[in-house]
């Protein structure tokens, strides 16, 4: 090892995209075969990593349900929630991870993912890293469902925070909220992340009302600009924040839950953000796919101004402690 290989795996320089399109809501197989040709596209541009965003296989659930929901179109929507969410491993990972292999791209995809153990039905909400040889490097599953997510999805074990070694360097990331967690924040930056992946639904404001969530047309109001910024500095790492869209048009007609969908935020405005905390690519709205050429210089540049790890570490004083009930494989 010399000191070059020890950013993006001793490359001048990586391209990478994140692709901004709509799935085929709430259709596995159809949304697969999408994202198969995605792939491709952006591979064939040059992109080494190509990120989608929070449970794009096969959709974020977008829609209020509750004791007051009624019945018959509340079962209909479960029915289809639950046959539509990716078994791992199983013949539609493989096409992914197919189409991965194929395009020889690093893939990090979003889905509602079903717990593969006999007998387990509990549903997550998990982030994966594909190879560019079509292996399984890891996966993530969200620690806690924020607010009403809870109806949804599982809380993640937590055993899985780690970042993964590629020929490209060092991949990790967070799913949504999971980046106001400082201290898993923290466990990423402590394992050493050359790409950060920050997956969302949507650029959502919070503030200015009249519904809890509504679109963020300023780029003023979404916490996800502010955490995904100050990521980029803290970890000296770039930042691919991949945001979730979705159009009226995407929604079938005869959608059971049509009536309390919210998807007014779900226009994008994804960015690659700079270890500098600059965006150098987006924000870009609509349907669309967002490359960026990311630079190892930069990189470089950062870190010999403040080392998060290194001599802004400071472990005399502070130390950070990780104990998962369970610890899996770890990546090298």
């Amino acid at each position: 090892m010399n000191a070059q290989s020890k950013i993006f795996a001793g490359r001048d320089r990586v391209r990478v995209a994140i692709i901004q399109t709509a799935p085929v809501f709430m259709d596995l197989q159809r949304s697969v075969d999408k994202a198969c040709l995605k792939i491709a596209e952006a591979a064939s541009e040059g992109a080494e990593l190509i990120v989608f965003s929070e449970t794009w296989l096969s959709g974020y659930p977008y829609w209020d349900e509750g004791w007051n929901s009624q019945s018959e179109p509340w079962a209909q929507m479960r029915e289809t929630f639950y046959d539509n969410a990716l078994h791992v491993p199983g013949e539609l990972f493989q096409k992914v991870a197919d189409a991965a292999a194929q395009a020889g791209a690093i893939v990090v995809i979003g889905c509602n993912e079903i717990d593969e153990r006999p007998g387990k039905h509990t549903l997550y909400n998990t982030l994966l890293y594909i190879g560019s040889d079509g292996r399984l490097l890891g996966k993530h599953r969200k620690l806690r469902p924020t607010f009403v997510e809870a109806a949804f999805w599982g809380s993640g074990a937590g055993d899985d925070l780690y970042s993964w070694p590629t020929e490209i360097g060092r991949i990790g990331g967070l799913i949504c909220s999971e980046h106001t967690m400082t201290l898993v924040r923290a466990r990423m930056i402590e394992q050493g992340e050359d790409f950060h992946i920050a997956v969302y639904p949507g650029a959502f404001d919070l503030w200015n009302g009249p519904k809890l969530e509504v679109e963020d047309k300023t780029g003023e109001f979404f916490p996800g600009y502010a955490s995904a910024r100050a990521h980029a500095v803290e970890s000296g790492s770039f930042v691919l924040l991949a945001m979730g869209y979705l159009d009226e048009v995407d929604i079938p007609a005869d959608f059971p839950m049509r009536d309390s969908l919210n998807i007014e935020y779900a226009r994008g405005g994804s960015m690659v953000i700079s270890p500098a905390g600059v965006p150098i690519a987006g924000p870009v709205h609509g349907d669309a796919i967002l490359y960026a050429d990311c630079e190892a210089r930069v990189v470089k540049l950062c870190k010999a101004v403040i080392d998060v790890n290194g001599s802004y570490a400071r472990p005399d004083l502070l130390s950070l402690h990780y104990h998962p009930a369970s610890l899996p494989d770890q990546p090298d």
